[in-house]
């Protein structure tokens, strides 16, 4: 499952995906507006067996730049965040595995 998210201008912002028989993923960025730097940006993984205690997400840039993360079990969601760095047009996307 992927979800993407188009920031203009880099504020902070937020988007979701959610298919009916899975998992809700979503991603979000803490930047300033205006500012080249997406800040910290997040993903969550919500509905998920008690059971998986991690999964892992790769975040895309529109570039190709790929990051591979693992997500923790934190009160009940799978998440994660990192800071990616400067971005010239503020598009993300988060794949889960699996």
């Amino acid at each position: 499952m992927a979800v993407s998210l188009d920031v203009p201008a880099h504020a902070a912002a937020s988007a979701c995906a959610h298919h009916l028989s899975g998992p809700r993923v979503c991603i979000s960025v803490t930047g300033s507006s205006g500012s080249a730097n997406p800040g910290r940006v997040h993903t969550a993984r919500t509905n998920q067996p008690r059971c998986s205690t991690t999964a892992t997400v790769h975040i895309t840039e529109p570039g190709g730049q790929t990051y591979t993360l693992t997500d923790r079990r934190h009160s009940g969601r799978l998440v994660a965040s990192f800071a990616p760095g400067i971005q010239t047009d503020g598009k993300l996307c988060a794949r889960y595995q699996g």
